[in-house]
């Protein structure tokens, strides 16, 4: 049986489990694709919006900025994942 990933037994560091490193790398990412999203909005709204009217213009920003949500919580569900049931 392994040991509880927050008992003194277990490293952060080991291989085994790296909390601190996994919460690190996606904190990061969240933050990159955030910054991305936001630059890629504001590269839409300044250069290739002037096609659309501004519902479409809404609906657009509104969509990308659901597929970013659906990616981000895929990335903590994961994580979260893997502390069910650890918690007894």
């Amino acid at each position: 049986m392994a040991a509880h990933p927050f008992s003194a037994t277990t490293s952060t560091r080991s291989p085994e489990f790296d909390f601190f490193g996994s919460i690190r790398r996606r904190v990061l990412a969240s933050v990159a694709a955030t910054a991305g999203w936001l630059c890629l909005v504001l590269l839409y709204l300044a250069f290739w919006a002037a096609g659309f009217s501004l519902f479409q213009s809404i609906v657009v920003v509104v969509v990308s900025l659901l597929v970013l949500a659906a990616v981000l919580l895929g990335a903590w569900i994961s994580f979260g994942l893997r502390f069910v049931g650890r918690w007894d």
